[in-house]
């Protein structure tokens, strides 16, 4: 199953998206922008840019603008994040020329170090989410998370170290990134009037003081942001500096500056989830709601759907039930009105099933006798009386009984005898066929040992 990571980045009257789709290991980037009046055009914009409607599963993130932010890095003898929570507010209050009440505060999870813990706070004041928020449509639309840049670019970069130039239309930011971390970074705003050696001169004098602060050298360079010219990026190739592509080897190096923003947004998002801790003011009265809550309209008419789903399956089982039950009382009584009929008077009731089985066997073997159609034993018996003649002696030993047919075994005294007795049954109707299957002298050569096959003729019963 595909899942959606959409970076969005709003600066000045520009709205940039990038959607990252990750489907069976592969990652597809799509990048698109539009420009905007109001904070009504933005949501429209960001709703035609998303792609419509927001599925469970897409993730969307954007990120305030350094200038409106407050860093502070602060150390903690603890690093359980409740009692982080409870003592942030007062070092930083003390630290710190504002109020806290008018203000929102994240930071980042802290960092072991020799006797305590390091933790990376921001604030910004509440004003600036609400405005943000307001260029964004409905709520399934609304980021899941809002962070703050030089920090959002954090999953993506900070596994090098390097130095951050992102320049925007109306600021310039110089960060340190080293450790895994924004170490320290520097801000330029209003940088709307200045000229490219102007933005040159503080990036380099930035650039130079942070690799002083570290004792190091020829780092790496990361430009991105719509602030860069063609013309800055001569001026930076001119310092033979190494400058890299962030996330090339993810996002390819056709990105342009103006929308890599967006891209790392996404990105970084993604990365983050194997990740615990990022910064997000999207919290207390600004909190996100849940994508549950979201699709709340959608869920409670699929429950209601599926509740009536099993009601109708409850009342049709339920239906059917009291239908078996009322055949079941029927069946009975039909039963016992039958036992009454078959059975002998005052015969015992134990169980009416199993005596009315025992009593239709019995009535079996009565039909078997007595036979259906007239080719019962009791009518071949008859049969066989009437038709040998009274004058002669056989001996009847053993006759076998089938509905087709009756074999016999006898005896009788001659030879000429048993030619009497298959030419007498022959003229039975009873008897389709008559053939003498043996005949033999018996052992004291007195009598003749025979066998007749008999068989019924379809005229037996008329």
């Amino acid at each position: 199953m595909s899942k959606r990571f959409v970076g969005i980045d709003l600066e000045g009257t520009d709205v940039r998206v990038a959607v990252l789709t990750t489907a069976a290991g592969k990652i597809d980037v799509q990048l698109n922008k539009r420009s905007y009046e109001t904070p009504d055009e933005a949501a429209a914009a960001i709703r035609e840019l998303v792609g419509g409607k927001v599925s469970l599963g897409d993730r969307l993130i954007t990120a305030l603008p350094c200038r409106v932010g407050l860093f502070r890095r602060l150390r903690f003898p603890f690093r359980e994040k409740s009692k982080i929570e409870a003592a942030l507010p007062l070092e930083l209050n003390s630290q710190l020329p504002i109020s806290l009440d008018e203000h929102v505060v994240s930071f980042l999870p802290p960092r072991a170090r020799e006797n305590d813990y390091e933790v990376d706070a921001v604030v910004v004041n509440k004003r600036e989410v609400d405005e943000l928020l307001n260029h964004f449509p409905e709520p399934e639309h609304n980021p899941r998370r809002i962070d703050l840049f030089p920090f959002a670019f954090l999953p993506v970069i900070g596994d090098q170290d390097g130095i951050l130039i992102y320049c925007r239309r109306l600021e310039v930011v110089v960060a340190l990134v080293y450790d895994g971390m924004v170490r320290d970074y520097r801000l330029l705003p209003g940088t709307s009037e200045l000229s490219e050696e102007d933005i040159f001169d503080f990036i380099a004098n930035q650039v130079s003081q942070l690799e002083n602060s570290i004792g190091l050298e020829g780092l790496p360079l990361w430009v991105v942001g719509a602030g860069v010219t063609d013309e800055l990026m001569v001026i930076l190739y001119k310092t033979d500096r190494t400058i890299l592509t962030p996330a090339e080897d993810i996002l390819g190096s056709g990105i342009g500056y103006d929308m890599a923003p967006a891209a790392l947004l996404a990105l970084a998002e993604m990365q983050a989830i194997k990740k615990v801790g990022q910064i997000d003011f999207r919290q207390g009265e600004f909190a996100a709601r849940g994508q549950l809550e979201i699709f709340r309209t959608k869920l409670i008419a699929v429950v209601i759907l599926l509740f009536l789903v099993i009601l109708g399956g409850a009342v049709t089982m339920q239906l059917g039930y009291v239908q078996k039950s009322r055949e079941e009382k029927q069946l009975k009584q039909e039963m016992q009105a039958t036992f009454k009929q078959v059975m002998p008077p005052g015969t015992t009731v134990v169980d009416v099933p199993l005596q009315l089985e025992s009593e239709l066997k019995e009535l079996q073997k009565q039909v078997l006798f007595f036979g259906l159609g007239g080719h019962g034993a009791a009518t071949v018996l008859q049969g066989l009386s009437s038709s040998i003649p009274p004058d002669l002696h056989v001996d009847f030993r053993e006759l076998v009984y089938s509905p087709e047919q009756v074999r016999i075994m006898a005896t009788a005294d001659s030879f000429e005898s048993v030619d009497k007795i298959a030419e007498q049954l022959k003229g039975n109707p009873l008897f389709g066929h008559v053939e003498i299957t043996n005949a033999k002298l018996a052992t004291d050569n007195s009598q003749v040992d025979f066998e007749l096959k008999l068989t019924f003729s379809g005229e037996g019963g008329q």
